[in-house]
């Protein structure tokens, strides 16, 4: 049996500062802290006595090891929840579970306005753990992409077995760093439009950002759906409302046009107002719905064969690490990557 921590050596240290906060707070406030901490407790525990991926059990004249659920997802993808393994189904319960924990605690906390340091903190953790889901899902979307190469898909399915062994031991100090970065970056990003050329947005994010992401912005010139899934990201709209918008500027002689132009033209005021702001605020969940905004639109396209980005940028980033995976790479991205 390969148990699984429920909580990290930082996140016990949170949750000790955060405790001694939320005695003080009210006796319905601290009851749902300590009952909310006990289930998580309790749900690794269950997580940790599911099989485990590396035991090498044999069901019958099935063998059920890492190897092997690498290939079932080769075969099926990750869509159907019934093929997948319960140690990965109830992993991801415990994680989406802990999530919602941690922003409780920092929703709380930050109406206690008394400790913004560890407010600071708390939600440099949500963020963490976000992003870990988020990592786990974009090795789902280069599986499930039937524009992946086989091989990629090969590199991916593995990792994403390890990941679903281990949690976020192992894939944070190998290729979810660089995610994370990224996306971490784009949190601070705030989006100016202007001539919708992208310039100073792409310098923005990328300055903080080591050399290996601009080795892979070069690493293919004149790809259009690279070009297209990266100001997809850094624009927060889609591939078919920035090419509206040029048009638009093109034909009226627009020098610039900024984002509540942009809102009106668009006409998102009432649609996408709040949301565009929690993300402005750097809000983890808030791009994480944003990935799934971009990923979905990229799917539509491919099934109507439309033009656009037909994967996200984080795909094209995440296979373009699993293919210069190599002898020592992974210490290598383990030390350049500015840790949360």
């Amino acid at each position: 049996m390969n148990k699984m921590e429920t909580f990290s050596q930082e996140e016990l240290t949170l949750l000790e500062k955060s405790e001694k906060l939320l005695k003080h707070s009210g006796k319905d406030i601290y009851s749902a802290f300590t009952n909310h901490k006990q289930s998580l407790i309790s749900l690794a525990m269950l997580v940790s006595r599911t099989p485990s991926l590396k035991s090498r059990e044999r069901y019958g004249m099935n063998r059920k090891d890492i190897d092997t659920m690498a290939e079932t997802l080769l075969v099926s993808g990750t869509s159907d929840s019934l093929l997948l393994p319960t140690r990965t189904v109830m992993g991801r319960c415990f994680i989406h579970s802990k999530i919602n924990f941690f922003y409780f605690i920092l929703n709380v906390v930050s109406g206690l306005k008394t400790a913004p340091l560890l407010i600071n903190d708390i939600r440099n953790r949500c963020s963490r753990i976000v992003f870990s889901m988020m990592a786990e899902e974009t090795y789902e979307a280069i599986i499930k992409n039937r524009l992946t190469d086989s091989r990629v898909k090969r590199a991916a399915a593995e990792e994403l077995s390890y990941l679903w062994e281990f949690r976020m031991d192992r894939n944070l100090s190998s290729f979810s760093p660089p995610l994370m970065s990224l996306w971490k970056e784009r949190c601070r990003l705030v989006p100016v439009l202007g001539t919708l050329q992208g310039t100073s947005e792409i310098l923005k994010l990328s300055i903080n950002l080591p050399d290996i992401w601009g080795d892979f912005l070069s690493s293919v010139p004149d790809n259009t759906d690279m070009e297209a899934a990266l100001e997809e990201f850094v624009f927060g709209l889609r591939y078919e409302e920035i090419r509206h918008l040029r048009e638009i500027i093109r034909s009226s002689g627009l020098p610039a046009i900024d984002r509540k132009k942009a809102a009106e033209i668009l006409r998102k005021e009432n649609s996408h107002g709040k949301k565009r702001t929690i993300f402005l605020d750097g809000d983890a969940r808030e791009i994480y719905s944003f990935f799934h905004f971009r990923l979905e639109n990229a799917g539509k396209r491919d099934v109507m064969n439309a033009d656009g980005p037909r994967q996200t940028i984080e795909e094209l980033f995440l296979i373009y690490l699993l293919k210069k995976k190599r002898a020592g790479f992974t210490g290598v991205i383990k030390n350049i990557f500015t840790k949360f």
